[in-house]
């Protein structure tokens, strides 16, 4: 091989080398670069600003329930008519009108009509406290003393053959 041949081939070889180098400095560069960005923008969003003259809380807060309670008290409250009606209760429609903490109240519907019903939060799980229409028996709140008498204002004493205001 002559000589301005090998001059050539290794002229070839050192710019490849030197364009490869320069591609990677390059790259390093914009790699560090993005690196700097991304801790830079995580401590912005991750580290609260503090000045000397501010006081920190550190009360901790409840994470916003991600469960649609609604959805939770419809299917216990359907699920609990079945058990105690029979498996035409499956075809009621169950809405929710209030919940109050641990106590809710709504309706169950069918083409043919329907009736209220009443629930409380028992451990996290909603149970059946009444259903029906009339009158609600004062006996059916006995386990449940707290219920909101603002949705249960009064209730039926087979005792005294009374409406019991609550």
């Amino acid at each position: 091989m002559s000589s301005d041949k090998l001059f050539a081939l290794f002229g070839k070889i050192a710019l490849v080398l030197i364009l490869l180098v320069a591609v990677s400095v390059v790259a390093f560069y914009l790699g560090a670069k993005n690196n700097q960005k991304q801790a830079s923008l995580s401590q912005s969003y991750n580290q609260p600003s503090i000045s000397p003259s501010k006081t920190v809380s550190t009360e901790i807060t409840s994470p916003t329930p991600t469960i649609d309670q609604t959805s939770v008290i419809r299917t216990a409250i359907k699920n609990a008519l079945i058990d105690e009606h029979g498996s035409d209760a499956n075809t009621l429609i169950i809405t929710v009108s209030k919940i109050e903490g641990d106590y809710a109240t709504g309706d169950a519907s069918a083409q043919g009509g329907g009736g209220m019903w009443f629930a409380a939060n028992i451990n996290g799980v909603w149970k059946l406290v009444w259903d029906g229409n009339g009158s609600i028996q004062c006996s059916s709140l006995v386990p449940y003393p707290n219920f909101p008498t603002d949705m249960i204002p009064q209730c039926w004493d087979d005792k005294t053959q009374a409406v019991v205001k609550r």
